[in-house]
């Protein structure tokens, strides 16, 4: 039963305040002129706009925060993984792969561990 808790309390103890977050954007719109005056061609050009750049539509991409992205011909659309409750003495690693992981505040090299509970005999 010991065992039972202290696994429950671990799960609780870094459980997601969220399930995750979107985020949508609509379709921005460039036009290029070519052409000497009075033969102009107008050439109108879609993107989404992500940070100041200008994305391509079709191409997708996953950011340093971890969410994901893509540009279609509906507009941007990211999604992240959301939020996590993580103990005082604990830190939460994330990797270059988006990959979490519960460490000692103390000491970043072991897993976090939660505090024991004793009972008297």
């Amino acid at each position: 039963m010991r065992i039972f808790i202290a696994l429950m309390l671990v799960m609780c103890a870094a459980w997601r305040v969220t399930e995750g977050y979107t985020h949508f954007a609509q379709l921005q719109s460039e036009d290029r002129l070519y052409g000497p005056e009075g033969n102009v061609r107008v050439v109108s050009t879609q993107y989404c706009e992500w940070e100041g750049k200008k994305m391509m539509i079709g191409s997708s991409w996953k950011t340093t925060g971890c969410e994901e992205c893509s540009c279609s011909e509906v507009g941007l659309f990211c999604a992240g993984s959301g939020r996590y409750l993580v103990p005082d003495h604990c830190l939460l690693l994330v990797d270059e792969t988006c990959q979490t992981e519960l460490v000692d505040a103390n000491d970043p090299f072991s897993p976090c561990g939660m505090p024991q509970v004793f009972h008297g005999k």
